[in-house]
C-alpha cells in the first residue's frame, strides 16, 4: 500500500515539475509574462486537484479490493470456492472419466452437496469435501508466541467442527466408504494440524474423517485410479480367454480334421504304393514276354 502511495506522489510531482518548465519557457517567449504565468499556475492547481481526487479514487478502490481480499482469505465463501477448484483440478488429472462427481447429492433425503464423490472399483463412493482455513493460519503465523496456542485451539475447534459435519451429512453404510475426506487445499494448513498432537488420528478414528493436503490426495486419488484400471484389465482378460477358447476348439477341430486328411492320404498312398508294385511286376513279365519273341525271331 506504501509503494502505491509514494508511486502516486512521484507521479504527481514529475508531472507538476514538467508543467513548471513549461511555464518558465513559455513566459519567456510570451509577452505578458505575468498574466500568462498567473493562467498557468491557475492550470497547474487545477490539475493537481484533478490528479489527487483520481488518486483518491484510484486508492480507494485499492483498499477495497485489499479488504475484499482478506475475506476471500479468511474463510468466507469465496475461499471455500478455491479450495473446490484446487480439489476440481487434482481429481480430474488423475481419475477416469465417469468415476467422479462435483457437488454430488448423496443422500437423496437432504439438500447436502459433497464438494466431490469418487466411485472406487467397489462401487462406493469417497465423500471429498473442501476446506480453507487461510485465515485462521494467518492469525497463527503472525501471532506472538504466548498467543500461538490460542490460535491453535481455534483452528483445532474448527477443523473438528466441520469433520463432525462431514461424518454426519456423506458417510452411509453400503453407499460409500467408511470413512470420508476432508481436503484443505495447502500444504502449510496440514502442517498446522500435525502441530496438534494426536488431532489427525482422532479424527479419522472417531468421526471417520481422513484430513489430507494436495499430496496426500494425490496419492489416494492414484489408488483409487490403479484399482479402475486393474478391475478393467480383468474384463479384458476374461474376453481374451473366451477368444483364445474359440481359438482352441477350432484348433482341435481343425487338428482331427487334419488326422483325416493325412489318414486318407496314407491310404491313398498305399494304394499309389501297391499300384506301383504291380505296374512293376507288369513291367518285369512283358519284358520276359518281348524277350522270349525276340529270341524266336532270331531262330
Amino acid at each position: 500500500m506504501e509503494v502505491l502511495i509514494l508511486i502516486s506522489f512521484i507521479l504527481i510531482l514529475g508531472i507538476l515539475i514538467y508543467l513548471i518548465l513549461t511555464i518558465k519557457n513559455k513566459e519567456n517567449s510570451d509577452k505578458g509574462g505575468s498574466e500568462n504565468l498567473q493562467n498557468r499556475l491557475n492550470e497547474v492547481s487545477n490539475h493537481i486537484i484533478e490528479l489527487k481526487q483520481s488518486v483518491s479514487t484510484e486508492m480507494g478502490a485499492i483498499s477495497a479490493t485489499s479488504i475484499e481480499l482478506n475475506r476471500f482469505l479468511g474463510g468466507s465463501t469465496r475461499a471455500g470456492q478455491l479450495g473446490e477448484w484446487s480439489l476440481e483440478s487434482i481429481v480430474k488429472d488423475i481419475v477416469p472419466q465417469g468415476k467422479y462427481k462435483f457437488q454430488h447429492q448423496i443422500n437423496p433425503e437432504t439438500r447436502d452437496l459433497v464438494d466431490c464423490s469418487i466411485t472406487t472399483s467397489e462401487g462406493l463412493l469417497i465423500p471429498i469435501d473442501s476446506k480453507f482455513y487461510q485465515g485462521l493460519f494467518d492469525n497463527y503465523e503472525t501471532a506472538s508466541k504466548n498467543e500461538k496456542e490460542g490460535c491453535l485451539k481455534k483452528f483445532r475447534d474448527q477443523t473438528l467442527k466441520d469433520a463432525k459435519d462431514i461424518s454426519a451429512k456423506y458417510i452411509f453404510k453400503d453407499k460409500t466408504t467408511n470413512y470420508a475426506v476432508l481436503y484443505m487445499p495447502s500444504e502449510k494448513l496440514v502442517s498446522l494440524v500435525d502441530k496438534i498432537e494426536g488431532f489427525r488420528e482422532e479424527c479419522l478414528r472417531v468421526h471417520k474423517v481422513l484430513i489430507v493436503g494436495p499430496n496426500t490426495l494425490t496419492m489416494l486419488l492414484d489408488i483409487v485410479r490403479i484399482g479402475h484400471t486393474f478391475i478393467k484389465l480383468n474384463e479384458n482378460a476374461d474376453k481374451i480367454s473366451k477368444v483364445i477358447f474359440v481359438i482352441e476348439d477350432e484348433f482341435k477341430k481343425f487338428d482331427k480334421s487334419t488326422e483325416g486328411v493325412i489318414k486318407k492320404l496314407n491310404s491313398a498312398m498305399n494304394d499309389v504304393n501297391e499300384l506301383q508294385t504291380r505296374i512293376n511286376v507288369l513291367g518285369r513279365e512283358l519284358k520276359k514276354g518281348v524277350d522270349i519273341a525276340e529270341g524266336i525271331d532270331k531262330q
